[in-house]
């Protein structure tokens, strides 16, 4: 929203721009820099009123449903080559395909090793928590970290508007608190923390800072840090339970939210809290004018993650092909239960990129001087075999679409995950473009061959994609499971020029 704005007010004062520009006295960096710091200053005040904003009235919003990202299940067991009769249809042109839809993301499974967080104490603490000088240490995902110790104080238990505008206001006037947002800041972009995980860092900060007060009061001080980061983030109540609501610029799936002025907000409570319990109950936060600018929606993908070193072995063998090396373990607990969002935005992470070029590396070398069908083939095979397969219901328990750098670790993974790892390495080990693309219930592949072939194939953009399914076992480029050869795919994500 932020970028919105600023965006906007450019390209209002566009034509005067030039001029500024021309003009003796001025350039358009100084002219973008006025430009700057008069948003920040308008944002600025908004700050200082939004205890206001928090006094005045709170209106009433409905919860809905967490969307599904597919309601079509996914099969049990892989499915083979030979699971299908052998009078299958001749190779078909398939149905044009749906562009840019998002696809439909117990047995022993490692479990990263994270130590559970202990819910809160409820009862309030008989005088609001203080630390001494020095550095405040505490744990990120069981990761030691610390900041400097910053003294500020925070009510033992709020309940009302009006106690929410208190706290507000007390927190700005401590000189403190800006600095522990600047700190938290700099710990975070140590470690290249998204926006997401930057929610999750400062959650965990204000559970350990104040563990002894009420939730509403840690919630309103997360609330508060949130904002100060930039972020549109409000705070809510729903009964004497206060929540979060946080917008997103994906869709996140399986999780409830609700729509303020047509945008959703999705619904965060604290770890104290169990979600059921506010499940289907209406949900109260205070209103903000139309032109209020409290900040950005969070971003989901991840552009990098610097970690403390943990190694994790990975060896991955199939016919003539191999992988081997190690994965830093501590990012594991950190994504295990990540938000669900489109496939897309999976495939457009990036984790680590150093085990990526390794991967990269390695492959390419295996590959080199083959012919670009027997290449492509090789590693279709590869990711067909060199992994076991299972649902995310029944490894994990719940749908837990992997990063790439995920599939390393589980022992099995499903169709998305496999079509995900597969995708990355047709464009970056043999330059070959192709989509990742979606069927009721399945993800898969297609790839865009320098001369024809005989197969199953779609037209897009003027150009032939095969199917080339990580998930269907024993085939090959140009071979659709029967079920989906006359379905319509939806496209995800392209890799290509």
């Amino acid at each position: 929203m932020k970028h919105r704005v600023i965006t906007s007010i450019l390209i209002a004062v566009a034509g005067t721009a030039s001029a500024v520009a021309q003009s003796p006295g001025g350039s358009f960096a100084e002219f973008r820099k006025g430009l700057l710091e008069d948003y920040n200053a308008y944002r600025k005040g908004v700050m200082e009123r939004y205890d206001q904003f928090l006094d005045g009235v709170w209106s009433d919003f409905q919860q809905f449903k967490g969307e599904e990202s597919s309601t079509v299940p996914k099969p049990d067991r892989v499915p083979r080559v030979g699971d299908f009769p052998e009078s299958k249809p001749e190779p078909v042109l398939l149905p044009d395909p749906t562009p840019a839809t998002p696809a439909a993301p117990v047995a022993t499974v490692p479990q990263p090793e994270v130590t559970p967080q202990q819910p809160a104490p409820q009862q309030p603490a008989s005088q609001p928590a203080r630390i001494p000088e020095g550095n405040f240490d505490f744990k990120f995902y069981d990761l030691p970290v610390t900041i400097p110790a910053i003294d500020i104080n925070i009510t033992d238990r709020l309940s009302s508007p009006r106690d929410f505008a208190s706290q507000w206001r007390n927190l700005n006037k401590n000189d403190d608190t800006k600095p522990l947002i600047d700190e938290i800041e700099k710990l975070a972009a140590s470690m290249s923390l998204n926006d997401y995980l930057k929610y999750e860092l400062v959650s965990a900060y204000v559970d350990s800072r104040f563990p002894s007060v009420h939730s509403t009061s840690r919630m309103a001080l997360k609330h508060y840090l949130l904002v100060g980061m930039g972020y549109d983030v409000r705070v809510g109540m729903s009964g004497n339970t206060a929540v979060l609501l946080i917008p997103f610029r994906q869709t996140v799936y399986a999780r409830t939210y609700m729509k303020v002025n047509g945008n959703k907000y999705y619904i965060f409570t604290d770890k104290s809290v169990n979600p059921q319990s506010i499940i289907n109950m209406r949900i109260s936060t205070c209103e903000l004018p139309q032109n209020a600018n409290t900040g950005s929606a969070m971003d989901l993908k991840i552009k990098g993650l610097n970690l403390p070193y943990k190694p994790h072995r990975y060896d991955l063998k199939f016919k003539d092909l191999t992988l081997s090396g190690e994965v830093n373990a501590n990012i594991f607990p950190i994504l295990y239960r990540y938000p669900q969002m489109p496939t897309a935005d999976f495939a457009r992470s990036t984790v680590l990129a150093d085990v990526r070029e390794d991967i990269v590396k390695q492959l390419k070398a295996q590959l080199q001087g083959k012919e670009e069908l027997e290449a492509v083939n090789s590693l279709l095979q590869f990711v067909q075999g060199a992994f076991e397969y299972a649902t995310d219901e029944a490894l994990h328990g719940f749908e837990k679409p992997y990063f790439l750098e995920e599939i390393l670790y589980y022992p099995k993974c499903d169709c998305e995950d496999r079509a995900i790892f597969y995708t990355y390495l047709l464009w970056n080990v043999l330059g070959v473009e192709n989509q990742l693309i979606n069927y009721p219930g399945h993800e898969s592949a297609s790839v865009k061959l320098s001369q024809p072939i005989k197969g199953d194939a779609y037209h897009h953009g003027g150009n032939t994609y095969y199917i080339s399914d990580p998930t269907y076992i024993g085939s090959v480029t140009g071979m659709c499971m029967p079920s989906y050869v006359r379905e319509k795919p939806g496209i995800d994500y392209t890799y290509g020029k």
